[in-house]
């Protein structure tokens, strides 16, 4: 499965419910193997379900670093599989 294609399934708007909450759950553990700028910012984004020009004000950092730091961090739990990503969101 393509990484990218998987990073975009993640973020539609459109996940079925149950999706949504085995998505969120998956994040919640993950979220403890982070770093604390990482950590609050998939909290933010995740749980608190701030969009990224959102948590950019509240971390007063800009928009893009935000991006990289979601974007970098979900490469890495999908690539470790803490996701379950094969299961949830298939080609």
């Amino acid at each position: 499965m393509n990484e990218t294609a998987t990073l975009e399934q993640a973020e539609q708007k459109f996940l079925l419910t149950e999706e949504r909450k085995i998505w969120k759950n998956n994040i919640t553990n993950a979220i403890d193997l982070l770093d604390e700028q990482e950590r609050l910012i998939m909290a933010l984004h995740y749980h608190e379900e701030l969009t990224l020009p959102e948590i950019s004000q509240v971390l007063n950092i800009p928009v893009s670093k935000v991006k990289i730091i979601r974007d970098k961090t979900l490469k890495v739990f999908l690539q470790c599989k803490l996701l379950n990503a094969e299961e949830i969101y298939r080609d």
